[in-house]
């Protein structure tokens, strides 16, 4: 399969990710409201169902491909006309701190590799609409980690590719990207 070259944009950096969607190992992303996580199920990547999308607080949930569900935070969207302002947490209880490649990491540690929160080294406005949803995508960027190797590689990014769905829902799909751009922090550079 062929994959074409995009690109992830600040207004400081850009980032160029081929989009390579991961088959083996497929995982979701769920953002559902709180009351509606007892209907979760092997659902991709999705925010809340029954109501506006972008109100609310939403969880944050990765669902694999045999429908393992682990919560791993929450974002609040607070409306702001046709948008809304959003504020992530990633609070999930299988989150561990590690001091990895010179600094520290919030990860979550799963069978065949650990998934290590990137946080988005540039400012972001926190803002999304249904038809440009990257300050979300931007918040819950990971980089995966064999437990063979000592530091978290960038090229090994992880990236949900975020859209509605017709139930008021968010899904996205799992993308690997090379975030070897994002390795140093603007700061240092």
């Amino acid at each position: 399969m062929t994959s074409s070259p995009t690109n992830m944009t600040s207004n400081r950096r850009t980032v160029s990710r081929t989009a390579r969607p991961i088959a083996p190992r497929t995982v979701v992303l769920l953002l559902a409201v709180m009351s509606s996580l007892r209907m979760m199920t092997a659902t991709p990547l999705a925010v809340a169902a029954g109501t506006n999308a972008l109100e609310g607080n939403k969880t944050i949930t990765l669902i694999g491909a045999d429908g393992e569900a682990v919560r791993i935070g929450q974002v609040e969207f607070i409306p702001e006309g046709e948008a809304a302002r959003i504020q992530v947490k990633l609070d999930g209880k299988d989150f561990t701190d590690e001091f990895l490649s010179m600094r520290p990491f919030r990860c979550l540690s799963r069978p065949k590799q650990m998934w290590c929160h990137l946080a988005y080294p540039y400012p972001l406005q926190d803002r999304v609409k249904l038809d440009d949803l990257r300050d979300l995508e931007y918040r819950l960027m990971f980089l995966w980690r064999p437990y063979d190797k000592v530091g978290v590689d960038a090229w090994n990014g992880l990236y949900f590719k975020l859209k509605p769905t017709a139930d008021g829902r968010l899904i996205g799909d799992l993308h690997e990207a090379d975030y070897k751009v994002l390795a140093s922090h603007p700061k240092l550079v």
